[in-house]
């Protein structure tokens, strides 16, 4: 069959015929047979995909943030709110005009699956635009977003080409692409008459997903090409809306109207027809390139404004969290897909148990409790009366889930040394020297799980992986031998980095049905830079610990009274690794909740030894577990954490 024209025969388009088609081939498509793509109507590529960029999109902008020096919780207060409008915006732009009118007329979101990234970059920026200020941020953070959009958008094209939306025109072209039967491009071939019945594939169409996945690399390989090139905030961000929305314009004269979420009725004005889209792109490519050009014009003539560094605002972010919760909560239902909730409320809760964490560290010392129960406190009773109420673990039916664990950790601990140096042969080298070591570690991280339950039996198996990272202080001074322990630790110190990556395989069974004699197995491993003990031969250089055991063993009736020890769990390997014996209870619930009590014992001079108290609980039904701990010696011995788990049914 031959190829069907996507517009006349004019002079103008033509030439862009001619244009793009060299383009597409110097993607290698040009010595390409015909591609049959492998897609199947039994797995859903779409969401796959789309779940990838967006984790993509966000650990890249989490680590450029970290690079230019941004505040971590301020930085993800901006990315929650620039994503939930992202994921928005993709779908408010792609509502037909009746789905405009029931939601405005009727408040009721419409069942619309359609999305359009363009809708998705127009909300994003000027969301951005909004908290720039307020959050302290200058127009550099603009650029922040250019190339994670463009690796993004790579990893979503490739989800497109197997799912088959956002198909191109047909084409005899041998870098057509093909697809099987229950597929987009053919059902909608079959519906225009192009395919016989039984039809084993679809006709040859324009790879238009490949196109753009083309034009994000060529974009994205400028950025990085003049990424040493001092422009003016906000210039990079122009330069990639503008060479993005240009390549759109092009791609789009391939573009099925059928595979087009938004504005794909034809207009002609001047006697040049053009996607309503075209129009609209045709409009905004050259005001963002306009601008980008004006901003290098200017910035010859002006003197360089580097990048303003924004400070910390506990206050802000509190209410921020509290309002994108609120607003989460009442559209997530209608408007949000599971994956969209898992992502937007893995931000938010980060967030707010960082902030807690400051909060709490910030008034350690200073005996003003107040300070964190009422920000916390509201934060709470928002996130519980608020929270989505998802499918949640705690109704153990047979359901395997997902969890979200992030949290922070800080303690302290004291080591007193005594060095005697040696004379070889000729005995003693000279009088003892004895040492003070004063440790201080903070670190915040979390835990990623997959919980399944036993098969067979009443019980569940979790495969995790833990990421921490922190910083400890620690100082020394010299002490006299024989004499007291100075507890006063000078501020002199320096500082040192922890990491800990912490993955783990835990299993827990009940042996006589749920009411009987059960145990529980934990074995993990801690590797990374754990801990700066005070050196074992009186030199200069900490002790680094590098890799340790994670262990846990408990037995007993779980819902009534249990045993457990513990080595390095979770968290308690950071700083100073922690192991724990204890006696606990499920309060009548297997899994549901617990309470431990017992001793703690880690590094500390002169006695090792804590009392602890644990728990975990769930926060009503709203998918959430609160899991505090805290231990001490009621002296300088001492430790603290405090975890939010988020659970979500995988069905």
């Amino acid at each position: 069959m031959g190829r069907v024209q996507p517009f006349g025969g004019g002079g103008l388009e033509r030439l862009l015929l001619i244009y793009y088609l060299t383009m597409a081939n110097s993607l290698l498509f040009i010595t390409a047979p015909t591609w049959a793509v492998p897609a199947a109507t039994g797995h859903d590529f779409y969401t796959l995909f789309y779940v990838l960029a967006f984790a993509l999109n966000l650990g890249l902008l989490v680590w450029e943030g970290h690079r230019r020096g941004y505040p971590l919780r301020t930085w993800l207060v901006v990315l929650a709110c620039t994503t939930l409008s992202f994921i928005l915006g993709t779908k408010l732009l792609a509502f037909s005009a009746p789905e405009w009118r029931q939601l405005v007329h009727t408040g009721h979101w419409p069942d619309s699956g359609a999305r359009t990234v363009l809708g998705g970059a127009v909300a994003g920026t000027l969301t951005l635009l909004i908290l720039r200020r307020p959050f302290g941020f200058s127009w550099h953070v603009f650029d922040v977003f250019t190339l994670p959009m463009c690796a993004a958008m790579l990893v979503q094209c490739l989800g497109c080409v197997l799912t088959g939306c956002c198909f191109g025109e047909l084409t005899s072209g041998t870098w057509g692409l093909i697809y099987p039967p229950g597929t987009l491009p053919y059902l909608w071939q079959a519906s225009r008459g192009l395919l016989p019945p039984g039809a084993a594939q679809s006709l040859p169409i324009h790879p238009t997903q490949l196109y753009t996945l083309g034009l994000c690399a060529a974009v994205g390989a400028m950025l990085v090409l003049t990424r040493r090139r001092v422009w003016p905030g906000g210039s990079r961000r122009l330069l990639h809306l503008g060479l993005l929305l240009s390549g759109r314009f092009l791609i789009e004269f391939w573009r099925d109207p059928a595979g087009e979420q938004v504005g794909a009725t034809l207009h002609t004005h001047a006697g040049l027809a053009l996607k309503q889209v075209q129009w609209a792109l045709l409009l905004l490519a050259p005001l963002a390139l306009a601008g980008w050009a004006l901003l290098l014009r200017r910035a010859r003539r002006t003197e360089f404004r580097p990048e303003r560094i924004p400070g910390q605002h506990s206050g802000r972010n509190l209410l921020a969290v509290a309002a994108l919760l609120a607003l989460t909560a009442g559209l997530g239902p209608y408007a949000l897909t599971r994956p969209e909730i898992l992502v937007v409320k893995t931000l938010l809760l980060t967030v707010l148990v960082l902030e807690g964490g400051a909060l709490l560290f910030r008034s350690a010392g200073t005996a003003q409790p107040a300070r964190v129960a009422l920000p916390l406190g509201l934060a709470t009773v928002v996130l519980v009366l608020t929270s989505q109420a998802p499918a949640d673990s705690a109704r153990l039916d047979g359901s395997s889930y997902y969890s979200f664990t992030p949290g922070f950790v800080a303690g302290s601990y004291d080591q007193d040394k005594l060095y005697t140096p040696s004379g070889g042969c000729s005995g003693s080298g000279g009088p003892p020297v004895r040492t003070g070591y004063y440790h201080e570690y903070r670190a915040m991280g979390g835990e990623f799980a997959y919980v399944r339950p036993s098969r067979h039996r009443p019980g569940r198996t979790s495969y995790g992986l833990g990421v921490w990272a922190g910083r400890e202080y620690v100082n020394a001074q010299l002490l006299t031998p024989g004499g007291p322990f100075l507890t006063a630790s000078p501020r002199d110190g320096r500082y040192n980095g922890l990491l800990d990556i912490n993955p783990y395989l835990e299993r827990d069974r009940l042996l006589n049905g749920r009411y009987g004699f059960g145990y529980g197995l934990r074995l993990g491993l801690h590797l990374g830079e754990l801990a700066h003990l005070a050196p074992s031969q009186g030199t200069s250089d900490f002790d680094r610990v590098r890799v340790l055991p994670d262990v846990k063993l408990w037995l007993g009736v779980r819902r009534l009274a249990f045993a457990q020890i513990d080595a390095g769990a979770g968290p308690l390997a950071l700083g100073n690794y922690t192991s724990r014996f204890a006696l606990g209870s499920g309060l009548g619930s297997d899994w549901r909740r617990s309470v431990l009590v017992g001793l703690a014992q880690s590094t500390h001079d002169p006695n090792p030894n804590m009392g602890f108290l644990s728990a975990s609980f769930p926060l009503g039904q709203s998918g959430l577990w609160v899991e505090p701990y805290g231990a001490t010696d009621f002296g300088r011995h001492r430790q603290v954490s405090l975890r939010l788990q988020y659970r979500l049914n995988t069905h």
